[in-house]
C-alpha cells in the first residue's frame, strides 16, 4: 500500500486553475509575458462589515515555472506598478518579457505584502510552455475588463474653489424683525 498522505507536499497545492492564487510565505516563479495588460475594476463586499470597495486589478498573462503552467496574475495597482518600473530598467534589459521574477507573499488579507525580485538567470520557455501561453484570451477570461492601452482611470470630481465670501459682520445692517412680512 502507498502511503502518499504522509509524503505529499501540500505547500505546492495553490487550489488556483488559471488564475494565480497566491499562497503566505510560499514563492512563486514566473515569467510575465503582457505588455498590454487588462485593466478591471472589481467589487468587492466585506462579509464582517458589509462595506463595498472598488479595486483596480491589472491582468497578465504568465508561465509559473513553480507550478508548471500558463495562468492569468491578476495584479494589484504596486505590484503592476513595479512589473512596469522592471520592465523598462535598463539594467534588466527594459523587457519583462526577459526576465524570471519571484515573488514571495507575506501575510493575510489587508495585511498581504508581496517581495518581487528578479532572478539572475532567466528560465528558457519551451514551445509547449508558449502554446500553453498562447491559448489564454485574456480578453475573454477577465470580464469586463479593457486593455490597458485604452484604459482611462476614474477621475476624481474636483469642485474648483470660487473664492472665500468676505464678509465684514461689523458693518452688516441689523434686520428689523417689524419689516419681515408674517
Amino acid at each position: 500500500m502507498t502511503d502518499a498522505l504522509s509524503k505529499f507536499d501540500f505547500s505546492k497545492v495553490t487550489g488556483g486553475g488559471l488564475f494565480v492564487k497566491f499562497v503566505a510565505d510560499r514563492s512563486i516563479t514566473i515569467r510575465v509575458l503582457t505588455v498590454d495588460p487588462v485593466v478591471v475594476n472589481e467589487q468587492y463586499e466585506d462579509k464582517e462589515t458589509g462595506d463595498i470597495s472598488l479595486t483596480t486589478k491589472f491582468a497578465f498573462i504568465i508561465y509559473n515555472f513553480t507550478d508548471d503552467k500558463a495562468q492569468i496574475l491578476k495584479a494589484s495597482p504596486n505590484m503592476a506598478s513595479n512589473i512596469s518600473k522592471l520592465h523598462t530598467d535598463e539594467d534588466f534589459g527594459a523587457d519583462i518579457r526577459k526576465l524570471d521574477i519571484k515573488i514571495t507573499p507575506t501575510g493575510e488579507k489587508l495585511q498581504r505584502r508581496y517581495d518581487i525580485q528578479v532572478l539572475p538567470k532567466a528560465n528558457t520557455l519551451t514551445n509547449e510552455q508558449i502554446k500553453e501561453c498562447k491559448a489564454i484570451d485574456l480578453d475573454a477570461k477577465v470580464e469586463n475588463g479593457q486593455r490597458m492601452s485604452f484604459y482611462k482611470p476614474i477621475e476624481e470630481k474636483v469642485i474648483e474653489d470660487e473664492g472665500e465670501v468676505d464678509v465684514d459682520l461689523e458693518e452688516e445692517t441689523p434686520i428689523d424683525l417689524n419689516d419681515i412680512p408674517f
